[in-house]
């Protein structure tokens, strides 16, 4: 039987526990531009703007051992955050069958700080 292995990028952020995600937690003000060029603003803190700053960086896997998917649900219903979720096959680490890939598909960036990390 052969089976295609699916690999997700190789910037794939693995969080296996919150050590692994940034760690500023203060309010932060960013700018999110969508890909028809409509823009809002958001204001985050705490574990919204840990995560959100994460997938800023690149993708993240989404079955994490501290439940980020909670915080990306929050972040795409209650700010308007554009996320998409890939689907990937063999995760070799976990041995799990099929695995999704969290990816931010808007612009997101930081304009401003509110109070400090």
């Amino acid at each position: 039987m052969n089976t295609e292995i699916n690999n997700p990028p190789p910037n794939t952020l693995r969080v296996e526990a919150w050590r692994d995600l940034p760690s500023n937690k203060g309010w932060m003000t960013y700018r999110v531009t969508a890909q028809d060029g409509s823009a809002h603003k958001i204001k985050v803190r705490k574990n919204n703007r840990r995560i959100l700053e994460a997938i800023m960086n690149g993708p993240v896997l989404a079955a994490s051992a501290v439940r980020i998917s909670d915080n990306i649900h929050i972040l795409k219903r209650d700010y308007g955050v554009t996320i998409k979720t890939e689907m990937y096959e063999n995760d070799t680490a976990t041995d799990r069958a099929k695995f999704g890939v969290y990816f931010l598909v808007d612009s997101v960036v930081a304009v401003s700080t509110d109070g400090g990390a």
